[in-house]
């Protein structure tokens, strides 16, 4: 019996050297048996961290992309938005999710705007403004604790409390929206871990790694979308996303460079498609 490989399209910028967005997009969801259709919003020769990276914007091939793909009449499993970086790009994304994003395929977003109790170098309050608006477009949204605090219009802290946290994202459940899972929250006794507030509450914590490590959050936004698309069970992929993610932290203290090319995960990935089996 034939059976239909899934597909996700996935909107994010790709940087030829470095672990982040599309590259990771791209090696983990079909290694968990799933077909990634791209849509790259902008093409840098390595990310960001790295300097005198070149950058070009890709957005208008978007249009003509997402015009072909309508043509021939593509449907998605699951719709997957990561980092975009400007007003444009929200809106293009905004016009995905309305063309492609029918009744039963999953919309996942990874608001992707701050971390460390700052926004990104380039985002201001429009933007994440205007980042709140697409989160009610989708189904899942995957802020860390800093975006999660700007999408509230909470101060950012690392001693919030999970439980007032919780109930404060309630906030922005409503139409599309049904679950807000924050990564990166505070727990007591030094630990650290997911907060999902909405349909499928549940926290998650567990003892925290003290090294930061580059597009983690992409490599947990990735495995997350490719599970729960396997299995359906908000919950289910995110503990075991967050173990996976984790493990992969702990393997690249081992990798001096870790810091810049980012958290590595390749060597890993035959033993994430052991595990998705049994999804």
């Amino acid at each position: 019996m034939n059976v239909r490989t899934p597909r996700i399209a996935v909107m994010q910028d790709l940087s030829c050297i470095g672990r982040c967005s599309l590259g990771v997009a791209m090696a983990v969801l079909p290694a968990l048996g799933i077909e990634a259709a791209v849509l790259p919003t902008a093409l840098l020769s390595a990310h960001t961290a790295f300097e005198g990276f070149t950058f070009r914007d890709l957005s208008p091939e978007l249009e003509r992309i997402l015009a072909h793909w309508q043509a021939m009449d593509l449907r998605f499993d699951a719709i997957y938005i990561g980092y975009l970086g400007s007003r444009p790009l929200i809106d293009l994304a905004a016009r995905v999710i309305e063309r492609f994003g029918a009744p039963g395929v999953r919309v996942i977003l990874d608001p992707a705007f701050g971390d460390h109790g700052r926004l990104y170098a380039g985002f201001d309050g429009d933007y994440v403004r205007a980042m709140r608006g697409l989160c009610a477009r989708a189904e899942i949204i995957l802020p860390n604790l800093t975006e999660a605090c700007c999408l509230l219009e909470l101060p950012f802290s690392q001693e919030a409390a999970p439980e007032a946290l919780a109930e404060s994202a309630q906030a922005l459940l409503g139409g599309r929206l049904r679950d807000v899972l924050i990564t990166s929250c505070p727990f007591p006794g030094g630990r650290t871990g997911l907060i999902c507030a909405g349909e499928h509450a549940f926290t998650y914590p567990h003892s925290q790694l003290s090294m930061p490590c580059h597009g983690s959050g992409d490599l947990f936004a990735s495995v997350f979308t490719g599970l729960l698309v396997r299995c359906g069970s908000v919950e289910r992929a995110a503990r075991a996303a967050a173990d996976f993610t984790r493990g992969c932290i702990a393997n690249s203290m081992n990798c001096p460079d870790h810091r810049w090319y980012g958290v590595d995960f390749e060597a890993m990935l035959p033993e994430l498609a052991r595990q998705a089996a049994s999804f």
